[in-house]
């Protein structure tokens, strides 16, 4: 027994027009079908049947069609509506200013414009261990989501062999999350490091201690060390 299994296109595209080609020819000549055993009802059928897609498929390319005009008919409305607001909201605040009436927002029912707030203070910095340096330099660096135009003050205690920490001092402002210290003096048995950051408007807190330790022996130095 012959089955139609895979003697036709698969694919929608293709089948449909296979399909209208093959309900022409068997409608035959003047409604008589040629002699491959099917009826002129069944000829009929099956070409109204071919009609019927097609006119569903032309439908559904024309409901396609008037979908994409609404939808750039409603984008072009929405911009024309949203630029429309901007200017008369606008126009509002400039009217609520120049009267002096903060009345106007509330009556137009719209909140007042947010004034310009001071840039929040940056975060502490997050300090990494140093690293000793073949010529006595130290390099100490840190982590810190500072933003753009920030700055970073570093600060150095010294720490002698044989007396207490000295006092914090600023050595260095730099726009780098890294800072090489080539100015270790000499015979310091340590040096203690912070930073903190800096902007226009303020400074965050400082960061944790971060420590180069020398021992008993003490620091070698520096290329620009002098001795503590």
């Amino acid at each position: 027994m012959t089955t139609s299994s895979r003697r036709y296109p698969s694919r929608q595209g293709q089948l449909i027009p296979w399909a209208r080609t093959r309900a022409t020819l068997w409608l035959g000549n003047q409604g008589v079908p040629p002699d491959i055993g099917i009826s002129s009802a069944q000829s009929v059928e099956f070409d109204q049947a071919v009609s019927d897609v097609e006119a569903a498929v032309l439908a559904e390319s024309n409901a396609r069609a008037a979908l994409r005009t609404a939808g750039l008919a409603k984008r072009t409305a929405y911009k024309k509506m949203v630029k429309l607001l901007g200017s008369l909201m606008r126009t509002i605040d400039a009217y609520a200013d120049n009267t002096d009436d903060p009345g106007v927002w509330s009556r137009a029912s719209i909140p007042e414009p947010r004034t310009g707030g001071e840039r929040p203070a940056p975060p502490q910095p997050t300090a990494l261990s140093t690293q000793l340096v073949d010529n006595g330099s130290v390099l100490f660096a840190w982590e810190v989501a500072s933003g753009g135009g920030a700055m970073y003050e570093v600060q150095r205690q010294i720490v002698p062999v044989d007396s207490a920490p000295g006092p914090w001092t600023t050595i260095a402002f730099i726009g780098q999350k890294r800072f090489v210290d080539e100015a270790v003096p000499v015979g310091v048995a340590a040096v203690n490091y912070q930073v903190r950051v800096r902007i226009s408007t303020g400074a965050s807190p400082w960061s944790l201690t971060s420590t180069a330790n020398f021992g008993s022996a003490g620091a070698q130095g520096g290329p620009l060390s002098k001795v503590a």
